[in-house]
């Protein structure tokens, strides 16, 4: 009832507040009537005020006990000027339950802190895009740029550099966000910096006649090494290991030419061990192993395992050239590796035409079976767009099946390749083996694992595969959506 808003002064006592208002957890934003002691605004603040205020008590619910700061930037086309409110949010409750807000506002004024002309601090508040500040006019629109890049640091204002600092005001609150902009003038900062650089450079100057004679005489024995260091430095930062110093009369620059030897020396094995793991195997596995957290042996992991093989490969390699087979391969597997490196995969090997993926090891990112299987359509998807012009088109059927296995680096100490095992490792190879030319055929652990995006029609009757007692059930990937 708009009427409780007719209250007593002894009642509600707003001191420093402009206004106040109330919300419902039943009917949301309560109109004052224009006789009460709400504190109304003129007719196009009182409508941009209802509509921020309403959306704010949207949120409310029987369950709100914490009061809320915010700010309401109100601006009326005409000769009425912008105005911005601080608002308290306090929560009307009736025993442990939220009844309602009670809106509290007070007009916010900002003045140049303390300081005089080019010196003072200026502040503003910026809030729906409106800029509130009694300072430095010409400041405003360029303060909604340096808010739109955060990159933004220093602003040149009327001639004048200023230090920009922002500070959001009501971080998790209801209301629209407002910024605390300060500027900070660096003319005098500058004016200091300029005045101990030219101390700096009389210093030097001094310093550096006064050591003129003695570094003559050092000049020509010392210069050489350190334009070699400093030239084999940068070598060395453009890529290049196999730049090496030579051998010097002096003693202390001898011992650092030996020590730079030895690093790119180092350096150059290093890169040689990963490039080579980088080619041998995948690029995650080899992070990993370069940093020691896969050690020999393995782990129970839950995973999802992809496998992807060309449909009439032995056929088609019949009466080719090697080389020709081996640039087709090479072709088809290096765009299918892009689409598994985007879906967050690990090839763990490639056998002749099929590849084999694992999702969820030696990383798990909570999503693996879905990944899987839009790896999967998004690979189909790539060797159609290689089809098209291609002299030899190829079809390609995939399986993926889900579940526990254990991964890790199998094999001898000094022979091991990262891989998993397990019934699952088994499931989506027969599955892969089932699968037609475009199909993507999954089994039911990865069905229950997915999200409704991706839609799946069952296979007539359950599968008989190999080493799996019974029927197996398994799901032809249909579509996917975003």
């Amino acid at each position: 009832d708009p009427e409780v808003y007719n209250v007593a002064s002894n009642e509600v006592r707003l001191g420093n507040f402009d206004f106040f208002r109330l919300a419902s957890t039943a009917s949301g934003l309560l109109h004052p009537p224009e006789d009460s002691r709400a504190g109304m605004q003129n007719a196009a603040f009182e409508t941009q005020m209802e509509k921020q205020l309403n959306e704010v008590a949207g949120t409310l619910s029987s369950e709100t006990t914490e009061t809320q700061l915010g700010f309401l930037a109100l601006n009326a086309e005409g000769p009425a000027s912008p105005q911005l409110f601080r608002v308290l949010a306090l929560p009307i409750r009736k025993f442990d339950t939220t009844m309602g807000l009670i809106f509290l506002g007070q007009e916010v004024k900002l003045h140049a802190l303390a300081g005089a002309g080019e010196h003072a601090l200026v502040p503003f508040i910026e809030a729906s895009r409106l800029v509130f500040g009694e300072g430095l006019p010409a400041a405003r629109p360029l303060l909604l740029k340096s808010l739109e890049d955060p990159s933004t640091k220093v602003l040149t204002v009327d001639g004048r550099d200023y230090r920009v600092q922002q500070h959001l005001l009501n971080p998790g609150s209801p209301f629209p966000p407002a910024t605390l902009v300060s500027l900070f003038p660096l003319t005098e900062f500058q004016q200091q910096q300029r005045a101990l650089m030219l101390r700096v450079l009389g210093i030097g100057i001094v310093a550096l006649l006064a050591a003129a004679a003695l570094a003559f005489a050092f000049a020509g024995q010392l210069s050489r090494p350190i334009h070699d260091l400093v030239a084999a430095t940068r070598a060395v930062r453009g890529g290049d290991l196999a730049v090496r110093l030579p051998e010097t009369a002096v003693r202390e620059f001898g011992a650092l030419n030996a020590s730079f030897n030895e690093m790119t020396e180092g350096l150059a094995l290093k890169e040689r061990y990963h490039s080579v793991l980088s080619m041998v195997t995948d690029a995650q596995v080899a992070e990993q192993l370069m940093s020691g957290k896969i050690q020999l042996g393995g782990e129970a992991r839950e995973v999802s395992i992809l496998f992807c093989d060309i449909r009439g490969y032995t056929a088609m390699t019949v009466g080719r050239d090697p080389a020709e087979v081996i640039a087709i391969l090479n072709q088809h597997m290096g765009a299918l590796t892009q689409v598994v490196y985007r879906w967050h995969g690990v090839i763990t090997q490639f056998a002749g035409d099929a590849v084999m993926v694992v999702f969820g090891a030696p990383t798990a990112r909570g999503n693996d079976a879905e990944n899987a299987v839009r790896c999967a359509w998004e690979m189909l998807a790539a060797r159609e767009s290689l089809n098209r012009d291609s002299p030899l088109p190829l079809g390609i059927g995939i399986g993926v099946a889900s579940g526990p296995v254990v991964a890790g680096c199998i094999g001898a100490e000094n022979r091991a390749d990262y891989t998993v095992v397990g019934e699952r490792v088994n499931l989506a190879a027969r599955l892969c083996s089932v699968a037609g030319a475009g199909e993507v055929v999954v089994d039911e652990t990865t069905r229950g694992a997915v999200p409704p995006s991706i839609q799946l029609a069952a296979l007539p009757e359950p599968l008989n595969l190999k080493g799996f007692a019974g029927g197996t059930l398994a799901y032809r990937v249909t579509d996917i959506t975003i």
